[in-house]
């Protein structure tokens, strides 16, 4: 019950943000009691606490299996930088998250720093196995491929280039990639 709560609250917030959404309407759509829900979450807010972590969890799952698995060096950065993550987190939702749950915006920039070190490990790799040029600053480099995955979650703008989240990051990649590869 407490994953299909969540589960239903991640679409509300998808469509309203964390604020706008009630426990009213999570308890309509899932037929059940307000009572019912709170005897899963003894609040609203926890229950965006738990739509975070859920999210972010799933995210950086994601980043340690590309980091592990067979990918070559440009799959590995295009998984990283476009990670799966259970839910949606529109650009939007992000800016509520840093205004009014700080919690919330924390965990946030602990996974941005957890990609950005990733990336910047993966780079070195690279660097050492001859894929990249050796006056490469790593932290530069590491911090605007971590930078493109926020620009991509606007989805204004890939709808407007009539492009998908993987291809608007596949023409990113190459822009910034191929300008340091040999």
């Amino acid at each position: 019950m407490k994953k299909n709560i969540v589960s239903v609250a991640a679409g509300l917030i998808e469509k309203y943000g964390l604020r706008k959404f009630t426990i009213d309407e999570i308890a309509k759509d899932l037929k059940i009691s307000k009572k019912t829900i709170y005897q899963h979450f003894h609040s609203k807010d926890e229950i965006i606490r738990e739509f975070f972590i859920t999210t972010l969890d799933s995210d950086r799952n994601s980043v340690i299996s590309a980091l592990n698995s067979d990918l070559n060096f440009w799959d590995k950065i295009h998984s990283i930088i476009y990670s799966n993550h259970t839910y949606r987190i529109p650009l939007a939702l992000l800016t509520e998250a840093k205004q009014f749950y700080p919690e919330e915006w924390s965990r946030i920039e602990e996974l941005k720093h957890f990609k950005t070190r990733s990336i910047q490990k993966l780079l070195e790799q690279a660097q050492a196995d001859g894929i990249l040029k050796s006056e490469v600053h790593f932290g530069v480099l590491s911090k605007m491929l971590e930078e493109i995955s926020d620009i991509f979650i606007d989805y204004d703008f890939l709808l407007e280039n009539k492009l998908t989240t993987s291809e608007a990051i596949d023409e990113a990649l190459k822009i910034v990639i191929q300008g340091v590869m040999k």
